[in-house]
């Protein structure tokens, strides 16, 4: 029975999710800076908060998502694939081996956006698993700024922003960063930390 109504409203709420923020993302003025069209393939690196201004901002583009694999999960998950993203389900507090498998996996063809703080903090610290990623993988991480000009910011353990309609969204993107030993896993974590702010 549980499941039954888990799947319900996750049915409900991904469709609901979807036609929603389609409408809104249309009244979202973006300025991107750092980065151009078409994009390389990179590991994306972003804090949690700032999920839904660049999930809108990449629709359609086949990016690989890492979602928490829990029920909550799924109401990112799904939502996400409406819009056109790849999902790996996992983080570094559960199935995280098998998550950075499939990451692995998938980044033959594909870029991975990857929340480092997340699922569930601390907030703006990152955790060592990207960096593992872009160091078995050789492919380069990308952190990336968001800044809004007008949004709700949630009472959440992340503070989650959920611009306003008509707000003006500035993305800015880092030159690469290229992990070649493990060594350089402290020096990129402060850059990449330094870079996004908090």
């Amino acid at each position: 029975m549980k499941k039954n109504i888990h799947n319900f409203f996750l049915f409900f709420e991904k469709w609901f999710a979807y036609f929603f923020l389609s409408i809104l993302y249309l009244t979202y003025s973006y300025k991107i800076s750092g980065l151009k069209k078409p994009y390389p393939k990179y590991i994306y690196v972003f804090w949690h908060r700032n999920i839904l201004p660049l999930l809108l901002n990449r629709k359609n583009e086949k990016v690989v998502v890492l979602v928490s694999q829990s029920k909550d999960g799924d109401y990112i998950a799904e939502p996400c694939k409406l819009f056109g993203f790849l999902t790996a389900r996992g983080s570094s507090t559960r199935h995280g081996a098998s998550a950075l498998k499939e990451l692995i996996k998938l980044s033959k063809n594909h870029s991975i956006a990857i929340t480092p703080d997340g699922p569930k903090g601390p907030k703006g610290v990152i955790k060592e698993g990207v960096l593992q990623l872009s160091y078995l993988t050789k492919i380069p991480i990308c952190a990336v700024k968001v800044k809004v000009s007008s949004a709700w910011i949630f009472n959440s353990w992340d503070n989650f922003i959920f611009p306003k309609p008509f707000a003006k969204i500035e993305i800015l993107y880092s030159a690469q960063m290229s992990i070649s030993s493990k060594e350089d896993y402290l020096l990129y974590k402060n850059k990449i930390e330094e870079f996004m702010g908090d």
